[in-house]
């Protein structure tokens, strides 16, 4: 009689594999006996037509349970937790606090991984003059005409003072559009359509293992084009005080009580703001690296007064801070750039070409290297971040289009280059530079002897028509990029 025992176990063996192997089929039989039998003992609802309706049924996987947690171990276990509801029940909320709290600490955990992972990458700096404090100024909406040592002194003293002992480029280009300026000085490249603009200049200095400092009161760059910076600092500013609001690091934000006062004696400006920020991070937060600082401000009034107030601060606060950090790092090598962009909302007129829309000042400071006073030979903004690579020595160059000037910087001047730009709203209108000449392409021919005639009143295209032939053989068929 054994055998009878041997089969009720095997028999016991098949319907538990069955169960666990095959539990849909398992179910599916459930359903059709229980459907079967409330067959048998009751009437199924009936529309007026006489049609059977569907009896709705549900199952515990109708309403799964969606877990918010980031790593798949912490996903699991709140998963088991939903579950077997009546097995935690009496602890289940101190269950699912220890396991919010797991999935945290393994965020941040698998964060620091990653940021350890890059940061291998990062090359490693001496101290030295190959390793000087950098500093870039970018004044978005200012002119040549509103800075001082662009002919016009008094204006900007303590940058004038700097520029005594730079270099300042009388011709540096932009483009005919500040999304193009703007691509222009990220990337070191020229700008065409379809590119996709990519903080290059930024990803270089940390890459070359500068600690990288964004402090920006214009906030046009995307999150993605922020991530290369080691502290992030902006200001958002109210459109109709025109004083900032909030003001966020590295993604926390923080009300500006202050400017939310009836009191305008409390008021801050966006320029106190940055710069009181990054003087913070400068001077109390120490690395073992050196800085690159980046400042972005805007000046958008109208009315010429305000304008030259608020260029007068920026120079002031700027002149100071860079002063400040020039004794407090003991005379070590520093580098300052001060440079331009378009104002963003510039009309595009028929003069979208003309020498005043496209070109933006240009002013390079070395502490430690005599310069020459200033450059003639044309140069655009996509020659700051190849410059910057040459006064750092750095070996983590990406790829772009521009030159170094630091052999201008040094008076040993290279070749002359031809400069194309084309009007982003008529693409058969662009404009040729070449060393002194400039020619204008169109529904007519224009053609300009800039050292003469700098605001471009005199065209003498009949008088040198060979000069406009050689110019032309580079316009309408080359692609349409600027640079």
């Amino acid at each position: 009689m054994h055998w009878i025992g041997r089969s009720i176990v095997l028999l016991a063996l098949l319907v538990i594999a069955a169960a666990i192997f095959w539990p849909d089929a398992w179910r599916a039989s459930g359903d059709n006996t229980a459907k079967k039998s409330g067959a048998e003992g009751e009437v199924a609802p009936q529309t007026e037509a006489g049609t059977v309706l569907d009896t709705p049924s549900t199952t515990s996987d109708d309403n799964p349970h969606v877990s918010d947690m980031q790593n798949p171990l912490t996903r699991a276990l709140d998963g088991m937790l939903a579950s077997h509801g009546e097995v935690f029940k009496d602890s289940e909320g101190g269950l699912r606090d220890q396991i919010e709290d797991a999935d945290r600490r393994l965020s941040g955990i698998k964060s620091d991984i990653r940021s350890a992972m890059r940061n291998a990458n990062r090359q490693i700096r001496v101290p030295g003059q190959n390793s000087p404090l950098v500093m870039m100024v970018v004044l978005e909406g200012v002119t040549k005409d509103e800075l001082g040592f662009y002919g016009h002194p008094g204006k900007t003293p303590l940058m004038e003072a700097l520029a005594e002992q730079g270099t300042v480029f009388e011709s540096c280009y932009a483009g005919p559009s500040v999304d193009i300026a703007r691509f222009m000085l990220m990337t070191g490249s020229g700008f065409s359509k379809g590119k996709a603009r990519n903080n290059r200049i930024a990803e270089m200095m940390w890459n070359s293992g500068y600690r990288a400092l964004l402090v920006d009161g214009t906030n046009w760059m995307s999150p993605f084009e922020r991530r290369q910076y080691d502290e992030d600092v902006q200001a958002e500013v109210d459109e109709i005080t025109g004083l900032p609001a909030k003001l966020t690091f590295n993604g926390a934000e923080a009300k500006i009580v202050a400017n939310h006062n009836d009191n305008a004696g409390d008021d801050i400006s966006t320029v106190d703001l940055l710069v009181g920020q990054s003087r913070e991070l400068l001077l109390n937060r120490p690395s073992n690296r050196p800085v690159y600082i980046e400042y972005h401000f805007a000046v958008a009034a109208d009315d010429p007064k305000v304008r030259e107030a608020q260029i007068a601060d920026i120079d002031q606060k700027i002149g100071r801070l860079f002063h400040a950090m020039h004794v407090a790092r003991s005379g070590r090598s520093m580098v300052m750039v001060v440079t331009g962009l378009p104002r963003a909302d510039m009309p595009e007129s028929e003069g979208i070409l003309s020498e005043s829309n496209l070109q933006v000042p240009l002013m390079i400071y070395r502490s430690h290297s005599k310069n020459v006073a200033k450059i003639e030979e044309p140069c655009g903004l996509l020659d700051v971040m190849p410059t910057l690579a040459s006064v750092i020595t750095s070996s983590r160059v990406p790829r772009h289009n521009g030159i170094s000037l630091q052999p201008w910087m040094d008076g040993k001047p290279t070749s002359s280059r031809r400069f194309r730009w084309t009007n982003p709203s008529d693409e058969d209108q662009f404009a040729i530079r070449q060393g002194p000449w400039k020619a204008i392409f169109g529904a007519s021919d224009q053609l300009f002897f800039l050292p003469d005639d700098p605001r471009e009143t005199n065209n003498v295209a009949a008088q040198h028509p060979q000069v406009l032939q050689g110019l032309s053989g580079s316009g309408s068929n080359r692609p349409k990029m600027n640079f």
